[in-house]
C-alpha cells in the first residue's frame, strides 16, 4: 500500500474519486514513486480518473461495472 485515506461521506468535502485523484498525483509527482501500473476495484474506474492515469503515463487494470462500460 502506498497511500490511503479514510472517507466519511457525512463530513468530507470531496468525493472518493477526488481523493483518489489527489493520491495518484501525490504518489507520482510529489513522492516520485516509480509506479508503472495502477490496479483498482470496479467502483473507481470513471472516465475522468482513467484519463488522469493515462495522462500520468501509467497503465491501469480494472473491472468495469455495467453502467460504466459503453453499450451499443
Amino acid at each position: 500500500m502506498i497511500d490511503y485515506g479514510i472517507y466519511n461521506p457525512e463530513s468530507d468535502e470531496k468525493s472518493k474519486i477526488d481523493r483518489v485523484e489527489e493520491m495518484m498525483i501525490d504518489v507520482v509527482k510529489n513522492k516520485k514513486i516509480p509506479v508503472k501500473t495502477v490496479l483498482m476495484e470496479s467502483w473507481y474506474p470513471t472516465q475522468r480518473l482513467m484519463a488522469l492515469i493515462d495522462n500520468l503515463g501509467k497503465i491501469y487494470y480494472c473491472p468495469l461495472k455495467r453502467n460504466r462500460a459503453g453499450r451499443r
